[in-house]
């Protein structure tokens, strides 16, 4: 169908009307670059489960990942006692703002850093924080790295923590779990040995004592009797 000038005209002017009108022009007033384009939207990583802990009042329990008062030496959930491990709250501001970001950074990446920076800077303080992320992470790469710092630090207070990954959801942290059981054991054992050995001789010295004594006592028994016999037979 051939239109006429004038419709053609009409036809014009409707078009420009509908393309100033917001009814019909839905991207009025957006950037003309991205008019046809889907929004952008950054992913999102996973985030940690549980909020941070407050390490100027509360410390983790190396043996069960639970945060108790920083004042306490024994853990109230599973009575270990941590007089022997200096709360992190204690320790200078690094560590303890490297333990907070391996608890709280919303990005698995950068807490998986951060849990192998504390590794090479802290010493037994941070047992705590790999613990709790252990126990408590979303992420399963966070807590297999958590898991081979504890194995690398081979604390026996570690041992019931690792117990608990073995029935983690993800393999590749119960093997790390596994290899960490391995390296306590392996570091320990010697330590454990030489004590066994100490006690086992503290036992059989009283016994040895005792034989000598009684070898001794006979040597002299002896000698009296043919002493005597020397004596009666002169006689």
């Amino acid at each position: 169908m051939i239109l006429s000038y004038k419709e053609q005209y009409k036809e014009i002017i409707k078009r420009v009307y509908k393309m100033g009108n917001d009814k019909y022009n839905q991207n009025r007033g957006k950037n003309p670059y991205r008019v046809n384009k889907e929004p952008v939207s950054e992913p999102t990583p996973s985030s940690f489960a549980k909020p941070g802990v407050d390490f100027e009042t509360q410390r983790i329990c190396a043996s069960c990942g639970k945060a108790i008062k920083i004042g306490h030496n024994f853990c109230k959930f599973c009575g270990v006692d941590l007089s022997g491990i200096q709360p992190l709250g204690y320790s200078d501001r690094t560590i303890k703002e490297l333990a907070n970001t391996a608890l709280t950074d919303p990005n698995p990446g950068v807490r998986k850093d951060a849990v192998d920076t504390l590794g090479e800077l802290g010493e037994n303080e941070v047992l705590g924080v790999f613990a709790y992320i252990l126990l408590n992470d979303r992420d399963a790469i966070v807590r297999k790295e958590a898991a081979d710092e504890l194995g690398d630090y081979a604390h026996p207070h570690s041992l019931d923590v690792l117990a608990k990954a073995l029935k983690d959801p993800s393999p590749i942290v119960r093997k790390e779990a596994i290899e960490g059981l391995k390296k306590i054991k392996k570091k320990n054992k010697p330590e454990i040995k030489i004590e066994a050995e100490k006690e086992e001789e503290k036992t059989l010295e009283p016994v040895e004592n005792e034989q000598e004594s009684e070898e001794e006592s006979e040597e002299e028994t002896l000698k009296e009797i043919e002493v005597e016999g020397k004596d009666s037979y002169e006689q």
